[in-house]
């Protein structure tokens, strides 16, 4: 299995992915959602933060399907140098890019007054969401790009 792992390691580093922080198992997932196939990633309770691209690679590379973590309130480093935020975030992302007919209250300030949590921390996933997806090269959201940021009517909030 090792010399499988340094493997697929090898091809995550000619992409330019950075994998040295990702466990085997994580390196693994990433490597399955970059070829294409359905992954779904569980985190165990007491386990350490979910690496959040690895776990929205996944999330999109399966159309949105995904396994939610054992306990509520999991940590998810972004691995963008701010702190960790609750994985709920990453589900609410998640089933925000997929929704099929647009919706009031899906803008992050609304999502995270819903989820209790700071809109900053849905702003920061986003991003790391976008990024995620071009790296992956799904298109976006079948609404379009940002679709939550726009009134009804079509113009920009």
């Amino acid at each position: 299995m090792t010399s499988h792992i340094s493997h697929l390691r090898t091809e995550l580093g000619r992409r330019g992915i950075d994998h040295t922080h990702l466990t085997d198992i994580e390196a693994f997932h990433l490597s399955c959602a970059l070829r294409g196939w359905h992954v779904t990633p569980r985190t165990a309770a007491g386990s350490g933060p979910i690496d959040a691209r690895v776990w929205l690679a996944a999330a999109l590379g399966s159309g949105g399907r995904y396994a939610a973590p054992d306990t509520p309130g999991h940590p998810a480093d972004l691995r963008d140098g701010g702190p960790l935020i609750d994985s709920v975030v990453l589900m609410a992302i998640v089933q925000r890019h997929f929704l099929p007919l647009p919706d009031h209250a899906w803008d992050d300030d609304s999502l995270g007054s819903q989820l209790g949590l700071a809109s900053e921390d849905v702003a920061r996933a986003q991003v790391v969401l976008e990024e995620v997806q071009a790296a992956l090269g799904r298109r976006e959201a079948p609404l379009g790009a940002a679709w939550w940021t726009r009134s009804p009517s079509g113009r920009s909030v």
